[in-house]
């Protein structure tokens, strides 16, 4: 997201479809006439979004940027300012809840990864992703756009300390596991998850740090049967998220 606006077909079409109310205009390039943006329109003329089909140079003018695919969606003022997370509001909001999953970012600071997590977690149930102030990449127009409108449907609560964040949430009766490879791990497929589970994920370079892997509950690994023995971040996230889905219901 740029400002107000939001580009692209994968952040713009769950817009129209989940939060028409939230657009104030829709901008199109009036040259495509592809069935891709025939069918945004016919769906956002039912929804009685206001369409404005503009040249494509002005829709490199509103984003500085070429990457727009021909669609962006400005945002209705009220919805355009991000709404700031707490904490402790969160899990105030999550305690009626008897299953809940919270995903916790330790170190991701590559945009792309970090919005491909955020659409494995909307895809998954997760309630809220963490992140810490420092050493992360924040909400910005990439991580928007990767994760396809996702980033609109969960809460992103930065913290300033991830260490601290995790002994809050122990408080209120989430268990911690970390995956990670360390003497104290058990395979992915070997562990029970809990009703109330939080999920940490460390980066792909340096792993989960040596105080957040002391606070986790338990370890676990991922299983590799291949030559290469490890995965990318936001797929290590949706096997592990997929698993844990699953464990709960067998």
């Amino acid at each position: 997201m740029v400002n107000n606006l939001i580009f692209g077909f994968h952040s713009v079409n769950p817009l129209v479809w989940q939060q028409a109310e939230s657009i104030e205009v829709l901008y199109i390039d009036n040259k495509r006439n592809d069935k891709r943006a025939t069918e945004l329109i016919k769906i956002a003329e039912e929804k009685n979004i206001l369409i404005e089909l503009v040249s494509n140079k002005y829709l490199d003018n509103l984003i500085k940027s070429n990457k727009h695919q021909g669609v962006i969606a400005k945002l209705a003022e009220e919805m355009s300012k991000a709404k700031t997370y707490t904490l402790k509001g969160v899990l105030t909001d999550l305690e009626a809840k008897s299953n809940s999953t919270i995903v916790v970012l330790d170190g991701i600071t590559d945009p792309h990864n970090f919005g491909a997590i955020i659409r494995t977690c909307d895809c998954f149930g997760v309630d809220a992703v963490i992140i810490s102030k420092d050493n992360s990449v924040g909400v910005n127009a990439t991580v928007a756009k990767v994760s396809s409108g996702a980033i609109n449907n969960i809460p992103v609560v930065v913290v300033n300390n991830l260490v601290t964040a995790l002994d809050d949430i122990k408080e209120h009766g989430y268990w911690i596991a970390g995956t990670t490879l360390n003497e104290r791990s058990v395979s992915l497929f070997e562990f029970k998850p809990d009703n109330k589970m939080v999920w940490v994920m460390g980066s792909e370079g340096s792993g989960l740090r040596r105080l957040v892997a002391e606070t986790c509950d338990h370890l676990v690994s991922i299983p590799m049967f291949g030559n290469t023995q490890s995965l990318n971040v936001s797929v290590a996230a949706g096997v592990v998220l997929s698993y844990s889905k699953y464990a709960l219901h067998v």
